[in-house]
Formats: structure tokens, sequence, C-alpha cells
């Protein structure tokens, strides 16, 4: 008998350890995508202002003077950059209300990574309310990649 109530227990102990995963993980596939198939007027509106957002600061980085010589803006560099303090002056709306202090969001629930290292950097721009995990990203000058979310085709 006490083999068939250890077998029970068992059986107990991995249901209550299953069952709260299972629906945890459910709960992750039922995520949906900001910029994925359904995405709707507003979201598609947030991911161009992500795209130019992108645009503008690897315009920045690779327009500057020193770029030809592999010398680039640290983050904290990029808001006193001469660029950027003309931004208020912008023809773009997205560009006029773009922050580059690095102790807030470049737009609205959007975040700017950059690394810059001796002689090049890289960025992201990351949607912080996307699931997903929508970043344009520069991976090497001059170079801008919109990577699709899982599941998604690319752009």
């Amino acid at each position: 008998m006490a083999s068939r109530s250890g077998q029970t227990m068992l059986k107990y102990s991995v249901a209550f350890v299953v069952i709260p995963l299972g629906l945890g993980t459910g709960t992750a596939f039922a995520q949906q995508c900001l910029h994925g198939a359904n995405e709707t007027t507003d979201q598609a509106a947030r991911r161009r202002e992500a795209l130019t957002a992108t645009r503008t600061v690897n315009n920045i980085q690779f327009n500057r003077p020193g770029a030809p010589n592999r010398q680039f803006f640290r983050h904290e560099e990029l808001a006193r950059s001469p660029y950027a303090l003309r931004t208020g002056e912008a023809a773009s709306e997205t560009v006029k209300r773009m922050s580059l202090s690095p102790e807030t969001e470049i737009l609205p629930g959007c975040k700017l990574i950059l690394d810059v290292t001796q002689n090049d950097y890289r960025f992201m721009i990351k949607d912080t309310t996307d699931p997903c995990g929508f970043s344009p990203r520069c991976t090497r000058p001059a170079r801008v990649v919109v990577r699709p979310a899982a599941g998604e085709r690319e752009r």
C-alpha cells in the first residue's frame, strides 16, 4: 500500500509543477506582437517613429566631423552634439520630440541602447511596450537593420 500512495503522491507533485508551467507558457504564447500582422495604425506610427529615431542617431554618428577617423559620440555626448541642439528646428515632428539624453527615453516607450567602442558604434531603439521586443538597430555605421519578431516576415 505504501508504494501505491507514493505513486499517487508523485502524480500530484508532478501535476502541481507541470500545470503552473503549462499555464505560464500558454500566456507567453498568447502575447501578441505590437508590430506584427495585426499592427494598428497607432502601432505602425510608433514603428515609423522608432525607425526615424534610428536613422537620426545613425546620421548624427556617421556625419559628425570625427566619423572619418572612426570617432563617434557616446550616449552622454549625443545630447550635446550640434545636431541635437537644433532638433527643435527640424522639419520632422518625430525628431522634434526626440530626447538624446541618456536619462530619458528617446521617444515615449522607446529606449536608445548605444555601444561605442574605440573605433565603432552600434545601437538599437527598443520599443519597451512591445512584448516581442521590436527594436530597429544599427549594427555598423550607416547600416540600419530591422529584424522581424518571431514568426513575422522581414520588412
